[in-house]
Order: structure tokens, then C-alpha cells, then sequence
């Protein structure tokens, strides 16, 4: 077993080892860097009750006055800067030196006007707590390195390979054994990072990403590999503790390998200057660094594909945006969901990314950037979609035009988060006018039927099809659609109705109202009444029997002018009133 020799080791690989010991025991526990003013603090952890603050300093032997004092200075900033921000509820102070009565004594003299307690973790305590794990020790101080390779490639191996003459009722226990043992062996390879070990069936080029970035959140690296007989392999390494991508940091180094001026190479440039995410941009991996599992990942050419952390906006408040007109007051709002932000790696550029409820309209935002500020609408496929989802963001796009502005703001009048843009009339706004036309026809329809109404897809349906549903869409609505007629055959069902000596007069007839909408007849609870303004009766022409069994005919007379209206569905004939002209 390894054990460390406090007094021969580099002070600054004690502090190291010393609060990964620390975090290990307390995973959700803080290392604070010092770069950014530590407060007089090297760990923090909380509890519901407060902070445990932990000093951790180097020293290995009899303390000096130079030493002594360099803890009484982090003593006194941590009261000065720390402690009127957080409730503290302990403060210790960690050395692998073991303190004497004499130092204690000094210890609360100068922590005297403490509310709360305040400890000296010396030497002995450190050992015990390394004693537990020796995982650590090994890779601080001991082979680590070497063991923690072999281990991998036994686990990656398999571990052990299943019995022969396993009998099949007991083939699953020993499968189930076989994974236990793997998924042991490599929770033994690593101090700070669990690791978890599936395989798969299918390949791996086409896995839904976004879909699977959002499901191992918590990981700090997922590796997928493409294994024969159309498995794959996924490799998850989960820290151990809150500081394990500090403490022992995975990285990538790779190049993008764009032309200029090319898409690919704008993305770039947008990672660059505000962190946004992009895909499929080609590069080549030049070196893996980290714990076995990924340093053994080959580099090599392939295509990169930046997304943002899930929990990029968990701080930000619910927001939404505003389309403000010349006054400046709010015409439309909007709710931003699936709301994302991520920062440039160069300067202070940021990009702020979400969409509305429905899903229609992405929402770009690209601010504090080397050209100023920007904001990029990119319109969705509404195909499928509910009508009613996906209308006020059309209905917010249909708005755009000059004199009027777009931003993000804190939801509920809050605060804006961003500028105020003033748009142009985009050439997508003509489209979304009508886009929204057809909605409010959708949702029209969908009051007067139990069949589900979406959004059929514009580019593949008929012009004949989508003018229907605008003009039922009117009619449902209210309105009146006028039109022209040429003949109607007449089946008489009560010929004493018949004005027939009139040479012209008003027919109104009341027909099944349907619509067709994705391939299917869509059939509504009212009905269409069209009042022909002036219609002639022609009777058949007369026979040698003077028998006929031709209909009666109604052709325009001094007008062919038509006037359709929706009426509630009312059982009875289509002919429901002939009045004289």
C-alpha cells in the first residue's frame, strides 16, 4: 500500500493531493481558484445550515514565524471578505504537520471572536482519510499511471470471459456477473471519475445528439464507438466530486479545417466570437488527454459538432420577446423556451438562443460581438403542428417591418435583456401574412370538428386544397364568399314550389360543409348555404312521347353572381327556399 511521505513531496502537489482528499469526502464541496481572490478560503461545502470552510496549507513540519503568519493573513481576509457574505458554520484550518498543545493554543487565541467552531486537521487525520482511498494515493505518489491503464484495458477487454459449460437457464446470471465485474473494475481505475459501460445495438452515426447530450447531463465525457456486428459501445466517465474536471481535467485538442468564407467557416467564426453551437464542420483530432478510458481515443480526421451545456440558462429568469412599435410599446409577446447562452472564447461576446412555445420561430441574438450587435430569425417546418401552438409566433413574424422593433426581456414586463433591434420588411414577412391566414382558417376549422386538425405541408398540398381552407376558414368565420355559377340540374322534390312563371328568381341552396386537409375529407358540424342571385328555370326539351326523365335546369339569368355563407347543420333537403326575383 502507498503511503505518503509528507515531507519529501512538493508543497504544491501536497495542496493538490490535500483537497482532492477533501472533495472526495465531500463531492459537492468547492475548490476556489486562487487566481480569482480565494477570500481567506481554498474549500467551501454546504449544508443547509451553512458553509464548512477549509484552509488548506502545505506545511509539513514545525511551524515558523513566517508560516504562522501566513495563516493569520488568510485568517484575516477570510473574516474580512468572506464572512459577512456567507453563513459559516466551521472554519478548519489543514496541514499534514500534527499541531502541538502550544499551536492550538495559538489557533484559538486568534480565532477567539469566532461564532463558531474552529479546528486544526493535522497529519494523523489526513492519513486516515487517505487510508480510505488509496485509489488516490496510488495516483498522486505511487504507479498509478500504469495501473490505471491495465485496469482499463482488462475492462475494456471484457474483465473475464463467461464460463464454458454454462448451462442456459444460468447463461444470464453469468452475463450479468460478466458486466458487474467490468463496471468494478473500472469504478477501481479512477480517483475522481466513476465510469459506466454499455453496449448497444445500431450505429452510432444515427444517434439523435441533442437528445443525447441532454440525457447524461451530469457527465463529464461520453465516448461512443462503433463496435462489428452492428453494436456500439458508450462510455460514460460521471465525476466523483464537483471539482473532478478541475482537479483532473479531459481535453481534446483538435483543428477545424474550414475554407474561407464558406458556411462552415462563418460558424467557426460565430464560435468563436459568441459561443454558438454548430455541426457536421470538418477537423481533425490531434491529441486526447485525460483518465485511460479517453487517452486511448485514436486521433484522426472527423466532424465536429459544438453544442451548448443543458444547463447553460438555469440562472436566467423566464423571458420573452417584444415586438415594439414606433412608441415603444409592446404590439406582440412572446414566451422564450428552451432558452440557451453560451460566451465566445475571445473578447466578451455571448449568443442568447430560444424558441417560442410552438416551436415555429428560433430566436437568435448575438450581442457584444466585434461587428456590434445582431439578431437572426430562423423560421421552423410548421408541417404537423398544432394550429393554435404555433400561431402567435407567425402572427409576431408577420409583424416585422419598418418602424418597428424587436427585443428580449424578463417575461411579465420585466427588464430588457437585450438591445432593441428595428426591422426592415423582411421578404419573409409576405409569407408569414399568409401563413397566418391559413392558421386562423385551421383553427376555424378545428371549433367545428372532433378530427384533429395540423398543419398540412404547403409545399406538397394543392393550390386548389389550400384556397379551400382559406375560403371555409372565411366562411366559418362570418364572412360571406361571392362567386360565379354556370348550371345547376334540379331534381324537384314539391313542384308546387316552383315559380314557374317568373322569368327570374333567388334559389338558395344548403349543401354538407367538408374540407380536405392532409389527404383527408374533413367533414364540419355546419353547412353551406349559396344564394344564387338570379337564376332561370330551363325545362327539358319535349319528346315524341312528350315523357322526359330529365332533370329541370338552373342557369344564371341577368346575373351569374353567387353568394356563399356557413349556417348551422340542420337536417333536410337541399333545396331549402325559392323566392321570386
Amino acid at each position: 500500500m502507498t503511503t505518503v511521505n509528507w515531507e519529501r513531496e512538493p508543497g504544491e502537489r501536497v495542496e493538490e493531493f490535500v483537497a482532492a482528499l477533501l472533495l472526495l469526502e465531500h463531492p459537492h464541496g468547492n475548490l476556489i481558484t486562487p487566481s480569482r481572490g480565494d477570500r481567506g478560503v481554498d474549500i467551501r461545502v454546504e449544508h443547509p445550515d451553512g458553509f464548512d470552510i477549509y484552509q488548506v496549507k502545505r506545511y509539513a513540519s514545525r511551524l515558523d514565524a513566517r508560516q504562522a503568519a501566513e495563516i493569520g493573513k488568510s485568517w484575516s481576509t477570510f473574516m474580512r471578505e468572506t464572512l459577512p457574505r456567507l453563513p459559516v458554520r466551521s472554519w478548519t484550518l489543514v496541514t499534514p504537520w500534527n499541531p502541538t498543545n502550544e499551536r492550538l493554543d495559538w489557533l484559538a487565541e486568534f480565532t477567539a471572536e469566532a461564532e463558531f467552531p474552529c479546528r486544526w486537521m493535522g497529519g494523523t487525520n489526513l492519513d486516515v482519510l487517505a487510508a480510505h482511498h488509496q485509489e488516490l494515493v496510488d495516483y498522486y505518489f505511487g504507479d498509478g499511471g500504469e495501473r490505471l491503464h491495465r485496469l482499463m484495458a482488462d475492462a475494456l477487454q471484457g474483465g473475464r470471459d463467461l464460463p464454458r459449460g454454462v448451462p442456459a437457464q444460468d447463461m444470464l446470471a453469468a452475463a450479468v456477473e460478466r458486466q458487474r465485474a467490468i463496471v468494478a473494475n473500472l469504478n477501481q481505475v479512477d480517483p475522481f471519475y466513476r465510469y459506466e459501460l454499455e453496449i448497444r445495438t445500431g450505429a452510432v452515426g444515427d444517434l439523435p445528439w441533442d437528445t443525447e447530450l441532454g440525457r447524461w447531463a451530469s457527465a463529464a465525457y461520453v465516448q461512443y464507438q462503433q463496435l462489428p456486428d452492428g453494436q456500439y459501445s458508450v462510455l460514460r466517465l460521471l465525476p466523483k466530486s464537483a471539482e473532478s474536471a478541475r482537479l483532473r481535467p479531459i481535453t481534446i485538442s483538435g483543428r477545424l479545417e474550414v475554407t474561407s468564407g464558406s458556411p462552415e467557416h462563418q460558424a467557426v467564426e460565430n464560435f468563436v466570437q459568441f459561443g454558438t453551437p454548430f455541426v457536421d464542420v470538418p477537423g481533425t483530432v490531434t491529441e486526447v488527454s485525460g483518465p485511460p478510458g479517453v487517452a486511448r481515443s485514436t486521433p484522426g480526421k472527423g466532424r465536429f459538432r459544438f453544442m451548448v451545456a443543458p444547463e447553460s440558462a438555469a440562472d436566467l429568469p423566464d423571458l420573452e420577446i417584444r415586438l415594439l412599435d414606433t412608441t415603444g410599446a409592446a404590439r406582440h409577446t412572446l414566451d422564450l423556451v428552451d432558452v440557451e447562452v453560451s460566451n465566445g472564447l475571445e473578447g466578451t461576446g455571448f449568443w442568447l438562443s430560444g424558441y417560442d412555445r410552438g416551436g415555429a420561430v428560433q430566436f437568435q441574438f448575438f450581442l457584444n460581438g466585434r461587428d456590434g450587435d445582431a439578431v437572426q430569425l430562423n423560421a421552423r417546418s410548421l408541417t404537423g403542428k398544432a394550429p393554435a401552438d404555433v400561431l402567435p409566433a407567425v402572427r409576431l413574424t408577420a409583424g416585422l417591418g419598418p418602424g418597428v422593433g424587436i427585443m428580449a426581456a424578463v417575461r411579465g414586463g420585466g427588464p430588457a435583456v437585450t438591445p432593441i433591434w428595428e426591422m426592415s420588411d423582411e421578404p419573409v414577412t409576405p409569407v408569414a401574412r399568409w401563413h397566418v391566414r391559413l392558421l386562423e382558417a385551421l383553427i376555424a376549422i378545428q371549433r367545428h370538428t372532433y378530427q384533429r386538425i395540423t398543419v398540412p405541408d404547403v409545399d406538397a398540398a394543392s393550390t386548389a386544397d389550400l384556397d379551400a381552407m382559406l375560403r371555409v376558414g372565411r366562411l366559418l368565420r362570418g364572412e360571406h364568399v361571392e362567386g360565379t355559377w354556370s348550371e345547376i340540374p334540379l331534381t324537384v322534390t314539391s313542384p308546387e314550389n316552383l315559380p314557374v312563371d317568373a322569368d327570374e328568381f333567388t334559389f338558395a341552396g344548403v349543401f354538407p360543409m367538408t374540407v380536405r386537409i392532409n389527404g383527408r375529407d374533413i367533414s364540419l358540424n355546419m353547412r353551406r348555404q349559396i344564394v344564387y342571385c338570379a337564376a332561370r328555370l330551363v325545362e327539358p326539351a319535349p319528346t315524341e312521347t312528350d315523357q322526359s326523365d330529365e332533370p329541370l335546369r338552373l342557369v344564371p339569368g341577368s346575373t351569374d353572381r353567387a353568394i356563399i355563407t356557413a349556417v348551422p347543420d340542420v337536417t333536410g333537403p337541399p333545396l331549402t327556399g325559392i323566392s321570386e326575383a
